[in-house]
């Protein structure tokens, strides 16, 4: 008790300024205490096992000869302020505090707790980062499976306000692990677990992007505001993928509830050398200078996503690494408006893609949805996308010429599914709105044949003739047939066999 006492009495008569804020020395606080507790029924419970002591003369026996001993007890700090007196913050506003608040990040990667939490206001910085290049590297496979990441947090989204300071040309907030040959061919050597949240970044012309994001997984991005970015809002490399020997994973990422409002580039840019994963929930990209995503993307899913203002809402894209696959993209009620190009969505590669119920506002006259239109070859082949519902918004009164679908050569056995087609005035036939240039294209739309309740089918739409295929084809249907209709048969030389009349 009497070195507890003499404990306590050092630390009541030690300046604040020593133990940081009063929250953490709250927690240190209780921590020492407990330790103290621990400490004092260790040997008791010892001395109840074994009366004479002996139990206590083993144990310190034991530790003497390097056997079992007492684990030492850490203690875990509250959040990691960069207003705490050791980082010299600068208070003047308008301050340069790019050094005091990378301090406190640079502590937080490494410190128990691993937590930074920022304070409310404008805090100025021409670039801060969560870095691991330059950092010892990991082994290539087995533990620890990379960096373990901080928490950096703010006050609120609109509450804390990073603004990038004239002239910088940095990008804004880095999170990034070893790259290039240290990256290494598996979970080690990548930034894991850092979480971004809570808070505002505002860039300036001439910088960089609002987050550059680099060899990671597992990371999470949420509640961010991130607005007049120099480049594009959220830059996702992987510039390296040689499989097997290094590889800038970029995997089982999150990004939730960002709004990116006028970045000079795009709202959401994939380098597109290698394909990257992860998902993203109410992601806005707001009148960028270019496009709102662009991704080369595998296993990535996009819900409740919206893109308005920019040359284009979404565009899939092939790698240029061949050997990385672009498969798996789901846009789960994407809504893009407003594009100045040529398409609200354009998917120029990937397999089994899945767009479900997407709305496109073509209010400057692109059309909606094009599929495999470069006509680039079977490297860049959209193999199996399947589109489900939605809404296409077509206004033919303002855009003679816009359409709901567009399908190239590299499209190939696309399928749409029920989707809604905006006819407006002149239109009565929702295929006058499709172009469709695919191989092996299908299209179930509405009303097309429907299904009476008692069990019968009613065909309520017929070609004026149904033509003839291509070779190794059949095409069968129902066409007019002067007042009346029939059923038929073509095959490629021609032939046509009338199945009913």
């Amino acid at each position: 008790m009497t070195e507890r006492r003499a404990e306590s009495k050092a630390l009541k008569g030690a300046p604040l300024s020593e133990f940081g804020t009063g929250r953490r020395n709250f927690l240190a606080g209780a921590a020492i205490a407990a330790a103290g507790v621990v400490a004092a029924a260790a040997p008791a419970r010892a001395d109840a096992a074994t009366p004479d002591n002996t139990g206590t003369a083993a144990a310190a026996e034991a530790a003497r000869k390097g056997g079992p001993h007492q684990t030492p007890i850490t203690v875990t700090e509250g959040p990691i302020s960069p207003l705490d007196p050791e980082f010299n913050f600068n208070q003047t506003p308008g301050a340069d505090n790019t050094a005091a608040i990378q301090a406190a990040i640079t502590k937080a990667m490494t410190a128990p707790g691993g937590e930074v939490a920022l304070p409310a206001g404008e805090l100025y910085v021409s670039g801060l980062a969560v870095d691991y290049r330059g950092t010892p590297t990991q082994p290539s496979n087995g533990l620890p499976y990379g960096y373990a990441g901080p928490k950096i947090v703010g006050a609120g989204m609109r509450k804390t306000r990073i603004i990038q300071i004239a002239g910088s040309t940095k990008d804004i907030f880095t999170v990034c692990g070893q790259v290039d040959d240290k990256s290494g061919p598996a979970n080690n050597n990548k930034a894991t677990g850092v979480m971004l949240a809570d808070f505002e970044l505002t860039g300036t012309p001439g910088g960089g992007n609002g987050l550059y994001l680099r060899s990671l997984v597992n990371c999470e991005f949420r509640n961010l505001w991130i607005q007049k970015t120099g480049k594009s809002g959220i830059f996702r490399e992987r510039a390296t993928f040689v499989g097997g020997v290094n590889d800038e994973y970029s995997y089982a990422n999150a990004w939730n509830k960002i709004k990116i409002v006028a970045p000079g580039g795009w709202g959401v840019e994939d380098s597109g050398l290698a394909s990257i994963g992860g998902s993203m929930t109410n992601v806005e990209a707001i009148s960028p200078g270019l496009g709102g995503f662009l991704l080369a993307p595998t296993n990535m899913t996009l819900l409740d996503c919206q893109a308005i203002g920019g040359t284009v809402g979404l565009q899939s894209v092939r790698n240029q690494n061949l050997r990385s696959v672009n498969s798996g993209l789901t846009l789960l009620n994407f809504r893009s408006e407003g594009s100045r190009g040529p398409y609200e969505i354009k998917i120029d590669a990937g397999i089994s893609h899945m767009i479900v119920n997407p709305n496109f506002f073509p209010t400057s006259g692109a059309s909606c949805l094009a599929v495999g239109v470069d006509n680039r070859g079977s490297d860049y082949y959209v193999r199996n996308l399947t589109v489900v519902g939605g809404y296409f918004g077509v206004i033919r009164s303002q855009f003679p010429n816009q359409k709901a679908m567009v399908l190239g050569s590299d499209a190939r056995s696309t399928r749409f599914i029920t989707p809604t087609i905006e006819l407006g005035a002149g239109v009565d036939d929702e295929y006058a709105l499709v172009t469709d240039g695919g191989y092996r294209s299908s299209f179930d739309l509405p009303g097309t044949t429907s299904v009476a309740a008692q069990g019968y089918t009613t065909q309520n739409r017929f070609a004026d003739a149904v033509p003839t295929p291509a070779a190794g084809a059949v095409n069968e249907g129902w066409e007019k047939n002067g007042a009346t209709w029939r059923k038929v048969a073509v095959f490629p030389d021609g032939h046509r066999v009338v199945i009913a009349s």
